[in-house]
């Protein structure tokens, strides 16, 4: 286990989840607002073999969302460590049949706590595509300042299965002791 929250627990991710990588990624719901129009397209063999090869530690890893009472996963995020200005990033994403009931805030916040708690990062970025409302206030509910806005263009190769993402830049600052 990496952390948990009042309903959750977020743990590392092992083979046996790939169904549910390949469900989670593959659901054009999930991935239309990171780029991905009609999903992912991964197969599950390619799954298994990222979650093989996945960093040590827990940033950059893949983390499995599971409810406390089911252990069921619900889904998935990401922490990345403090870059060179001190700037630490999070994603997570959820199976559709859980958005609405405050999972996203619920584990944005524990990121939130990890990432000032075991790195000595200043803030906490998170990049809400612009049309996806329910990110945007994620970000706002735990107390995201919008500092800018980006866009991801693909490289020429992902571009057949890829769409630019027009981002609104969100941080979380660590509060001043």
């Amino acid at each position: 286990m990496v952390f948990s929250t009042p309903r959750l627990i977020i743990r590392t991710a092992k083979s046996a989840d790939a169904p549910f990588y390949a469900r989670l990624w593959n659901d054009p719901r999930v991935t239309q607002f990171v780029g991905f129009p009609h999903g992912i397209h991964i197969t599950h063999d390619a799954i298994c073999a990222m979650i093989a090869q996945q960093p040590d530690g827990v940033f950059g890893r893949l983390l499995v969302i599971t409810g406390k009472a089911t252990g069921d996963p619900i889904g998935e995020c990401k922490l990345y460590g403090p870059d060179a200005a001190g700037i630490a990033r999070t994603d997570v994403k959820l199976l559709p049949e859980f958005w609405g009931h405050k999972y996203g805030v619920e584990v944005k916040r524990g990121l939130i706590a990890y990432l000032f708690a075991h790195t000595d990062c200043i803030a906490v970025e998170g990049t809400p595509n612009v049309a996806n409302i329910a990110s945007i206030k994620m970000q706002e509910a735990v107390g995201g300042v919008r500092v800018g806005e980006k866009t991801f263009v693909p490289s020429a190769a992902q571009r057949n299965f890829m769409l630019p993402v027009h981002s609104i830049i969100y941080r979380v600052y660590r509060p001043q002791s």
